[in-house]
């Protein structure tokens, strides 16, 4: 099951054509992953080949 308790390096590992369960029942085949960078975290979005969009948003950790 892949949600905001999901370790970074674990979303980091997922390709395009990998099968995927996120929260709320919601799974499928990964058509594409775009991960944008700020200041403050990482956002993953992944798009499924039904068209669903899943952002799960990481805080930076900061030493």
């Amino acid at each position: 099951m892949i949600n905001q308790d999901t370790p970074t390096s674990t979303l980091l590992s997922f390709k395009i054509g990998d099968a995927a369960d996120f929260e709320k029942g919601i799974s499928g085949i990964i058509e594409d992953i775009l991960i944008q960078e700020t200041d403050q975290y990482l956002a993953f979005i992944f798009t499924l080949t039904t068209g669903e969009e899943i952002q799960i948003k990481k805080m930076r950790q900061v030493c």
